[in-house]
C-alpha cells in the first residue's frame, strides 16, 4: 500500500515524463527491495503489484489502457518508457541473492543455515533458478525477449517494433525523444498510444477524407491524398521552421530564440550566409527539381547546403531517403558551376512515428543539430500526427480555441473516440493549392504550405509564414531555445 500511495503522489507532480518514471522507480518501486527474499512472496504477488502500479498510471492518463503495456517496461533506448517491473526486478534480485548464499555457504554458517531453510521449505527463492529456466529458458537478456515476444503477438502493437528487423534502422536514434525529451507524462502517453496504432480498436470503416482506403493510423498519417495539402504540409513545415530558426541563429540573422513566434521568411541574406526556403533556384539550364526546402550559401566556407525534409512511413523510409539524396543531383552540378563552390545535399528523413535510419545521425552531425533539439523535433512530428488523426482538433480550430486547448482536445479526443467508438466528424474540404505566381500573397487563416517530403503524392506550393499551433512556452521550448 505504501508503494502504491507513493506512485499516486508522484503522478500528481509536475515532473516531465522521463523524470516521473525515474522517480517512480527510485522512490516507489525501490521499496520492494527491502522485502524481496525476506517475505514469503510468490510470483503472482509480484505480478499483482505491477497490475496495481499500471492501474494508477491508467487512472492518471500516464498510460492508456488500449496501448502496449510491455512498452512500459522496455528501456527508453528501445522505444520503451523505462518503468521497472516488480516481477522482473524480483527475479533479478532473488537470483543474485541465491547465488550469493550458495557462494558463501562454506565460509558462513549463518548463510548456510538460511539456504538450508529455504531449500527445505521449497520457497520461491530456493526454486528461482529452475523457475527462470522454465519461464525463459535463457536467464540473461531473456526478460526483454519475453516482452518483445508478447508485442509480436499483437497485430497493431508489433508494427512499430517491426523496425527492429530492419538492419538500416536505428532504434536508439529513434528513441531520442524518449531519452532526451522534456515531455509531460500525459503527452508521452498519447504519443506512445499513437505509435501503438490501436486508436480505432481494429474497427472497420473507410477514411472520411478520401473514402478509398480503410481508416487506419498508417493511412491517416501519411497516405491519404486528400490530407496532403493541409495536414501533412503543416507537420512538414513545423520541422522546417525548427531547422530555419536554428540556422538563423547560427548565421547571426537574429538573436531571438522564441520557437513559438518564429516566422519563416523565403529569402534572407547577410555577410555570413544566404538562406532560402522553398524558393526556386535560378540556373542557366532548365532543371525540374530546383526548389529545395532549405538552401544555404555559406559565404565564409564557400559551400552550398541543400536540406530536404521528408516525413514518411516505415515501409517507404529507405526509398524516400535515397530519392531525396538523388533528387537534386542536376541542381547540385549546376550550382557548383555557377557559384564555384562545393555543394552538398542533406536529407532530414523521419517517419510519422519517429523512426530514423542509421544514416540519420551523420546527417545531424553535418547539420550541427543538438540532441535535445532533435528530440524536440521528433516530439513535434508525433504531436502533429496526433492532431492530424484527431477530428476533434478540427472542431477546436473552428471554434477558435487557443493552441494548448486545441492540443488537449485533440489528444483526449483520440483517446475518447477509441474508448467510446465515436463516429468522427466529416472531413474538412481540401484547401486550394496556390499557383506559383501567387506565392507571395498573404493567406487568410490557412496553414503554411511547403512541398511535403516522404510521399509520392504531388507536391503543393506553399506559404510558411502563418503562426504555428505550437503550445505556449513550456520548459521543453526553453530548453530547445537555449541550444539554438
Amino acid at each position: 500500500s505504501k508503494l502504491i500511495s507513493r506512485v499516486k503522489r508522484l503522478c500528481h507532480t509536475i515532473l516531465n515524463a522521463k523524470k516521473l518514471f525515474s522517480a517512480i522507480n527510485r522512490h516507489a518501486i525501490s521499496l520492494i527491495n527491502y522485502h524481496i527474499g525476506v517475505l514469503r512472496l510468490e510470483p503472482a504477488d509480484f505480478s499483482k503489484l505491477d497490475d496495481a502500479v499500471r492501474a494508477v498510471l491508467v487512472k492518471n492518463k500516464i498510460h492508456l489502457r488500449p496501448g502496449c503495456k510491455e512498452r512500459l517496461y522496455l528501456p527508453r533506448t528501445e522505444l520503451g518508457r523505462g518503468l521497472h517491473s516488480v516481477e522482473l526486478r524480483s527475479e533479478h534480485m532473488l537470483l543474485q541473492l541465491l547465488d550469493c548464499l550458495e557462494k558463501s555457504k562454506e565460509i558462513s554458517t549463518r548463510r548456510a543455515a538460511i539456504l538450508k531453510v529455504e531449500n527445505n521449505n521449497k520457497t520461491h527463492l530456493a526454486l528461482i533458478k529452475g523457475f527462470l529456466k522454465v519461464k525463459y529458458r535463457l536467464v540473461e537478456e531473456a526478460q526483454l525477449a519475453k516482452l518483445y515476444n508478447e508485442i509480436e503477438k499483437r497485430k497493431l502493437h508489433s508494427k512499430l517494433y517491426n523496425a527492429r528487423k530492419n538492419e538500416l534502422v536505428s532504434i536508439s536514434d529513434s528513441s531520442r525523444w524518449l531519452k532526451k525529451g522534456n515531455i509531460r507524462p500525459r503527452n508521452e502517453a498519447v504519443f506512445c498510444y499513437i505509435q501503438d496504432r490501436n486508436v480505432f480498436w481494429g474497427a472497420d470503416g473507410m477514411c472520411q477524407h478520401c473514402g478509398k482506403s480503410g481508416k487506419t493510423v498508417d493511412h491517416l498519417s501519411t497516405r491519404c491524398e486528400k490530407m496532403l495539402s493541409h495536414d501533412y504540409t503543416r507537420r512538414h513545415n513545423e520541422v522546417v521552421r525548427c531547422l530555419h530558426l536554428l540556422l538563423l541563429n547560427r548565421y547571426k540573422f537574429k538573436s531571438s530564440k522564441r520557437i513559438r513566434s518564429h516566422s519563416v521568411q523565403e529569402i534572407l541574406d547577410n555577410e555570413y550566409a544566404e538562406i532560402r526556403v522553398d524558393t526556386r533556384i535560378k540556373t542557366d539550364v532548365k532543371i525540374r527539381n530546383n526548389r529545395p526546402d532549405i538552401f544555404i550559401l555559406d559565404k565564409k566556407k564557400n559551400k552550398i547546403t541543400l536540406i530536404e525534409v521528408g516525413i514518411t512511413s516505415q515501409d517507404s523510409l529507405q526509398i524516400v531517403e535515397t530519392e531525396k539524396l538523388r533528387k537534386y543531383d542536376l541542381l547540385t552540378n549546376e550550382l557548383g558551376l555557377i557559384y564555384k563552390v562545393s555543394v552538398e545535399i542533406i536529407p532530414y528523413m523521419i517517419t510519422w512515428d519517429g523512426i530514423v535510419t542509421k544514416y540519420h545521425k551523420s546527417h545531424l552531425k553535418r547539420l550541427e543539430i543538438p540532441m535535445n533539439v532533435e528530440a524536440y523535433i521528433q516530439s513535434i512530428v508525433l504531436k502533429e500526427t496526433v492532431e492530424t488523426i484527431s477530428f476533434d482538433r478540427r472542431r477546436g480550430l473552428e471554434s477558435g480555441l487557443n493552441a494548448e486547448e486545441s492540443w488537449e482536445r485533440a489528444s483526449m479526443g483520440v483517446i475518447m473516440r477509441a474508448e467510446m467508438h465515436e463516429e468522427p466528424t466529416p472531413p474538412l474540404k481540401e484547401e486550394k493549392r496556390e499557383e506559383d505566381g501567387a506565392k507571395n500573397s498573404k493567406p487568410k487563416n490557412k496553414a503554411r504550405y511547403i512541398s511535403q517530403g516522404g510521399t509520392t503524392l504531388e507536391e503543393p506550393t506553399n506559404n510558411i509564414n502563418k503562426e504555428s499551433d505550437l503550445e505556449e512556452e513550456t520548459k521543453v521550448v526553453k530548453e530547445v531555445e537555449e541550444n539554438i
